[in-house]
């Protein structure tokens, strides 16, 4: 069904089973300790088409384990996807009046059911362009968002080019470049991007790669999901000042579904190629004069879903680990097939919207509890202590693999997060606050002065009764996190710090001895 739906090939739809069984049993598990809060009530679920069996059921999961109840309102493009497996949680014992499938499509009908007062929070897979569109609709919305990405892989002159290339067009062109955490750039330094070897190299593999229906067991991508139109149809057709194509893509059947894959050299950083999302089957190529620069390129996009790099020096893989902005990162792997618990999924910057917590994390069950308002400060500050000892300040591999190291880790936003108070917030909650920015060392903004808003903050944490601005802010790429501070120091740290997964492979062609280590330090 997944094939006839969204066009995955079997490759790609088995392993999408596969991860939905894994959230269905994380989520259980992780749904331990709800003490000191309660049910949000309704959650509708809206998930995308890309993923149309995996990430409706961890959104489903997710919810029915913090003890809510959940309308599924499915992607237009893969509803009998979404049928089958609401049906398999019917029949596995889930309630029809705690799960709820409302198939309909993108229109009023879907705005009237987002912006219902029933609804108590809103678990949206999609682009940032859909989360503006619903905090538009309503701007109060309790909205949990994981939206676009513009995924790089920075390819370094240290790097395995058999190895670089393989995982390159792995992360480019899966699911025919459809997925949010796909590399759709590739930074590459000049000693390789120079080197005749690497673009015959890059070019033999992706004209190598089969176009086909979903159910032909010979494809290696599958169709697009509709004609392109706006950014994709710009990526396949048009080419900027000294760009050229390595690989033309290529139309294959008369509907403009099926296309073969396409690779553009000569982009500039900064480019159009480089800052916008597409999501199809094109790769752009920059050459980047330096590891360091092509770092900082990496860095220089609105968001920050995931990124890669090839090298096999350990100093540049610490480095790049120390600077690179993206809520998943990969140091010589593929970009994508994040794996429940081993690399949970989420993004920074605008590929993040709402109090939201990585998917198929220890967070995300909890983000979907409403929290008990701080009242005993001293308890408080020691559940604060406590878990930044325990977990907050290290780099913890919860997978436990010898040629594999992930590590779940928080950094400090980049930007300051400024707090809006009144004269009604309470004391126990600006004393928290407070708390919590001298514990883990974040630059924390507190004041009662809108005009303030204007600066530039990773977050806002609007603790007024004054109605936010939320729309202009989400505009300007600023969420604005509604929640009351929360008496569970273990519950209310997380919110104030960046998760990041950092996936190292750890051998060389098999072996576990070879290939860098580098160190992934935690916050302490």
């Amino acid at each position: 069904v997944m094939m006839r739906d969204a066009g995955k090939t079997a490759g790609e739809a088995i392993p999408e089973i596969s991860e939905a069984i894994d959230y269905a049993h994380y989520y259980a598990e992780t749904a331990s300790d709800f003490s000191g809060s309660e049910a949000m009530g309704t959650v509708l679920v809206v998930p995308p088409w890309n993923f149309p069996y995996a990430i409706p059921v961890g959104g489903i999961c997710a919810a029915l384990a913090a003890g809510n109840v959940v309308i599924l309102k499915p992607a237009p493009e893969a509803v009998a996807t979404s049928f089958e497996l609401v049906s398999h949680l019917w029949e596995g014992g889930v309630p029809k009046d705690v799960l709820q499938f409302l198939p309909m499509r993108d229109d009023d009908d879907g705005k009237y059911l987002v912006t219902h007062p029933a609804i108590n929070a809103v678990i949206l897979t999609g682009s940032f362009d859909t989360a503006e569109l619903f905090v538009s609709w309503r701007p109060e919305i309790n909205l949990l968002a994981e939206t676009s990405g513009k995924n790089a892989m920075l390819i370094s002159a240290c790097a395995d080019i058999d190895i670089a290339v393989k995982d390159l067009v792995q992360s480019a062109f899966g699911h025919a470049g459809q997925k949010c955490s796909a590399a759709s750039v590739a930074i590459v330094e000049s000693s390789i991007y120079r080197d005749p070897a690497f673009f015959r190299q890059l070019s033999d593999a992706v004209e190598s790669l089969s176009v086909g229906a979903g159910w032909n067991l010979g494809s290696s991508i599958g169709p697009i999901i509709r004609k392109p139109e706006g950014s994709l149809s710009r990526a396949l057709s048009e080419l900027d000042s000294g760009e050229e194509w390595l690989v033309k893509p290529k139309q294959l059947d008369d509907a403009g579904f099926m296309w073969s894959p396409g690779v553009k050299i000569g982009v500039k950083a900064g480019s159009w190629s480089h800052r916008h999302e597409w999501f199809g089957p094109v790769l752009a190529v920059i050459e980047a004069p330096d590891f360091a620069t092509a770092v900082t390129w990496q860095n220089e996009t609105d968001f920050g879903l995931t990124a890669g790099l090839q090298s096999l020096d350990q100093a540049e893989c610490e480095e790049w680990i120390s600077r690179i902005e993206a809520g998943n990162i990969y140091v010589n792997r593929g970009t994508t097939g994040a794996i429940v618990n081993r690399q949970p999924f989420g993004g920074w910057k605008r590929s993040s919207v709402g109090p939201n917590a990585k998917a198929g994390g220890l967070n995300y069950v909890n983000s979907l509890r409403n929290w008990t308002r701080v009242s005993d400060v001293r308890a408080a500050k020691f559940g604060v202590d406590h878990w930044w000892a325990t977990t907050g300040s290290q780099a913890i591999d919860h997978s436990g693999l010898h040629v594999e190291k992930n590590f779940h880790r928080y950094c400090r936003h980049r930007k300051p997060i400024l707090v809006i108070t009144d004269d009604m917030t309470s004391r126990d909650e600006k004393e928290i606050v407070r708390h919590i920015a001298s514990v883990t060392k974040t630059e924390i903004v507190m004041t009662e002065d809108l005009t303030l808003l204007d600066g530039d903050y990773a977050k806002i944490r609007w603790l007024s009764a004054e109605t936010p601005p939320t729309l202009q802010l989400l505009r300007r790429g600023i969420t604005v996190d509604h929640r009351p501070i929360a008496q569970r120091g273990d519950i209310e740290t997380p919110r104030w710090l960046l998760e990041q997964s950092v996936s190292v492979t750890h051998h060389r062609y098999g072996n576990v001895s070879g290939g860098p280590k580098p160190f992934v330090p935690g916050l302490g």
